[in-house]
């Protein structure tokens, strides 16, 4: 009889023994499945690339033709209706009138002013029937110098009776005394002790100059200017009414200061 080692002996060796036999056929199950697998994907690989030859591919150039065509039925100024472009034309042409004209009005109303000459007070520098452009700047400032051709307001002075402005040039100076004696002008300016006989080389040759009887009655002949008046006079001393009839001119009669003679065409320039 087997002693009670031995038996325990060989229970354990049986035990190995099945133990070994089943991690051999977990193994052979293992490898089985590996090599299955591994045929499956390469069965998958080949038909996915049997699917990508079977797949109609898409040329670069028909995708440019697409985009070209996406891009053609974009709306664009070349496919707008004739009547809208006509539409979009006429209100830029009205905008640009509209502004024309707005510009024009201001420029009319604060700049420029247009006048006429009438008489022939200012001759020969300027005749009847010239016309003149003037500037309204000046008027804004009332800033005026000797010799500078003036329009002014004769409005609801003693001895003017016509409804036009009148046309001068500047002599006297705010603060400046004026004196008209022999035929001549002298100008004493302000803190000045003595007179200046006032050089006028725009007059014609041989002009004097000399004050009515109405205006040496009023002291026209010889007078201080205040701070805001002008002493003018006409380039034609003799038919012109001006500051010897009519007494200084207040700066609120000014109204612009001739620059352009712009009719007649044959006499178009600047007015001296």
């Amino acid at each position: 009889m087997k002693s009670a080692e031995e038996k325990m002996r060989l229970e354990e060796e049986r035990l190995k023994q099945e133990e070994r036999d089943t991690l051999k056929k977990l193994s052979e199950q293992a490898n089985e499945i590996g090599e299955k697998n591994s045929a499956e994907g390469v069965s998958l690989i080949e038909e996915k690339e049997d699917e990508d030859i079977r797949r109609p591919s898409v040329s670069v150039e028909e995708t440019d033709e697409a985009s070209a065509e996406s891009k053609e039925e974009l709306p664009s100024w070349e496919t707008k209706p004739d009547t809208e472009k006509a539409v979009f034309n006429g209100l830029g042409w009205l905008k640009s009138i509209c502004i024309g004209v707005l510009i024009g009005v201001l420029l009319v109303v604060f700049v420029i002013q247009r006048n006429n000459v009438y008489g022939s007070s200012m001759e020969p520098n300027l005749y009847e029937g010239d016309v003149i452009f003037a500037q309204k700047i000046s008027t804004y400032f009332d800033n005026y110098k000797r010799g500078d051709v003036v329009i002014l307001d004769g409005s609801n002075l003693e001895g003017y009776t016509h409804d036009e402005y009148l046309i001068k040039r500047v002599i006297g100076l705010p603060g400046e005394t004026i004196k008209i004696e022999n035929g001549k002008v002298y100008i004493k300016k302000v803190g000045a002790s003595d007179f200046e006989e006032l050089t006028e080389d725009y007059l014609a040759p041989g002009t004097i100059t000399t004050v009515s009887g109405l205006g040496l009655a009023k002291g026209y002949n010889e007078i201080t200017l205040s701070s805001t008046e002008y002493y003018c006079m006409g380039d034609n001393r003799v038919p012109s009414n001006d500051s010897r009839n009519l007494g200084p001119f207040s700066e609120d009669r000014v109204k612009g200061v001739a620059l352009f003679r712009v009719y007649p065409f044959t006499s178009i320039g600047t007015v001296k």
